[in-house]
């Protein structure tokens, strides 16, 4: 058996799993809901129970945007990551319950809840803290 030629094949698999991750972690589904603006306040700036899906919130200003309409002027996006992949119908599930106005599924099984305010269903990145697992994207180097 031919262990380098193996090697180089191990590792070629590895480096074409390792550009799947990185391509679905830009890939995502969204959907708008009606949203509960009052829940999804409450439940952004509630610490986690325990019971419930653990979160990561991020808020930013809309005037980081540089919008240019003066009515959106103070007001602030505020995302919740949940910490575990999902399910995209599981994402869904969860975001209704947040009261959240839309949601934003990654490919990678990361799930981003949208608050009221955010356009363009928040931030168009993965940024779940346990999703994709830990370690994947260091193995790269």
């Amino acid at each position: 058996m031919n262990f380098p030629l193996l090697k180089i094949l191990f590792f070629l698999l590895f480096k074409s799993i390792l550009a799947d991750l990185k391509e679905m972690q830009r890939k995502s589904h969204t959907e708008e809901f009606e949203g509960a603006s009052a829940l999804f306040r409450a439940m952004s700036s509630a610490p986690n129970d325990g019971y419930t899906y653990n979160w990561s919130v991020v808020s930013f200003s809309l005037d980081d945007l540089h919008s240019s309409d003066p009515s959106e002027s103070g007001l602030n996006c505020t995302v919740l990551y949940l910490d575990q992949c999902t399910s995209w119908n599981k994402c869904r599930q969860t975001c209704l319950k947040t009261g959240a106005t839309s949601y934003r599924w990654f490919h990678d099984g990361c799930c981003e809840c949208v608050g009221e305010h955010c356009v363009n269903y928040g931030i168009n990145e993965s940024r779940c803290r346990l999703c994709p697992e830990p370690g994947v994207e260091e193995e790269e180097e």
